[in-house]
C-alpha cells in the first residue's frame, strides 16, 4: 500500500511516500481500496503536532478517502458488502 507518512512532526518536508503492508480491517471495520484522497486540516495539524486525536508520528496522513470497500472485518453485518 502506498501511503503518505508524517515521519515527525514539524514541516511539510517531513512527509514522506513509503510503501506500506496492506492492513486488514478489525472488528467492525471495513477495508477500502482507496482511489482518491484529500488533505485537510486535521491532516495539517497532526503534522504539525497541534491535533490531540492524531495517531504519533510515525502515522499514515488521510482523513478524507474515496473507494470501494475491499474487505470485511467481523462485526459489521449487512451494513457493507466488498465492492460498495
Amino acid at each position: 500500500m502506498r501511503s503518505i507518512v508524517i515521519t515527525r512532526h514539524g514541516p511539510p518536508e517531513v512527509l514522506e511516500v513509503q510503501e506500506r503492508p496492506d492492513p486488514r480491517p478489525g472488528y467492525g471495520e471495513v477495508l477500502i481500496d482507496v482511489r482518491a484522497s484529500g488533505i485537510n486540516f486535521a491532516d495539517l495539524m497532526a503534522r504539525l503536532g497541534f491535533y490531540p486525536d492524531a495517531p504519533k508520528p510515525p502515522c499514515v496522513v488521510g482523513y478524507e478517502v474515496s473507494g470501494t470497500v475491499a474487505a470485511l472485518g467481523e462485526g459489521t453485518g449487512d451494513r457493507f458488502s466488498v465492492g460498495d
